[in-house]
C-alpha cells in the first residue's frame, strides 16, 4: 500500500495500537487490514487500521475484527468529573495515558495520585496500555520525590476500588504516599490499615 496511506492510518490512530492502546515510542505500530486480504480486504483506508506487532501477530489473517472503538476510547472524558478537568497547573508529569498530580488532602509532603486520562471508575477496567503508562509516571514521581527530598525512605502504592474500599471519586487514582522515618509511632502493616484493627498483626501471622 502506498506510504502516504500508511502516514495516514497511523495519524488517525495517533500513534497508539488501535487494539492495545500502546503507543509507538513503546513498540513498533504495523498497519493491516481489517478484513484479511484472502478474506476479500482491499486497501483501502477504511479497511486498514493500526497494531503494534503482538497484536497483529495475534489477530493475524483469520480474525477481521475492527478496533477503531479502543482507539476513541482513550478519549472519553465526563464534564462532571474532577479529574477530567484537571487545571495544567496542576499537573507535575504526565505521558499520553496518564497524569500525575499531588494529592489536594496529602497524607504526607509530596502525596501524589497517578491518573488515566481516559475517564474510567474501576482499576480493573483499565487497558494494558494504560497500565503501562500509570507505571511509567509511578517510577518517574517516585524518582522525583526522593530527589527532592532525601528524607524518604518509602512509599506506600495504593487504589482505592469501589466505594466498600474507600473511593469517593470514580476515576481511578493510583495513590503515591512518600514515607519518612518516625511519621507514624509504628508504621508495620502499612496498607494493612485500612482495616484499623488488623493493620499490627501478631509474629506468628504471616505478612509483609
Amino acid at each position: 500500500m502506498p506510504g502516504s496511506v500508511r502516514y495516514d492510518v497511523l495519524a488517525r490512530a495517533k500513534g497508539r495500537c488501535e487494539a492495545c492502546g500502546v503507543t509507538v515510542q513503546e513498540m513498533a505500530i504495523e498497519v493491516d487490514h481489517i478484513v484479511p486480504r484472502n478474506k476479500g480486504g482491499t486497501d483501502d483506508p477504511s479497511n486498514l487500521q493500526a497494531l503494534c506487532y503482538r497484536c497483529n501477530a495475534q489477530k493475524r489473517d483469520r480474525d477481521a475484527t475492527d478496533f477503531g472503538a479502543a482507539r476513541s476510547a482513550f478519549d472519553t472524558r465526563s464534564d462532571e468529573c474532577v479529574f477530567c478537568a484537571l487545571p495544567t497547573g496542576r499537573i507535575v508529569a504526565d505521558n499520553n495515558l496518564a497524569v500525575a498530580i499531588r494529592d489536594a488532602y496529602p497524607v504526607t509532603a509530596m502525596h501524589t495520585l497517578v491518573i488515566p486520562k481516559r475517564h474510567v471508575a474501576d482499576y480493573f477496567d483499565l487497558h494494558s496500555a494504560e497500565r503501562n503508562a500509570i507505571e511509567s509516571l509511578l517510577q518517574h514521581q517516585r524518582a522525583a520525590i526522593m530527589a527532592a527530598d532525601n528524607c524518604v525512605e518509602g512509599f506506600n502504592v495504593g487504589v482505592n476500588a469501589g466505594a466498600v474500599a474507600g473511593q469517593t471519586v470514580f476515576h481511578v487514582h493510583v495513590h503515591l504516599i512518600p514515607r519518612r522515618a518516625g511519621d507514624m509511632g509504628n508504621p508495620r502493616g502499612g496498607v494493612r490499615g485500612v482495616i484499623p484493627d488488623r493493620q499490627k498483626y501478631h509474629d506468628s501471622e504471616t505478612g509483609s
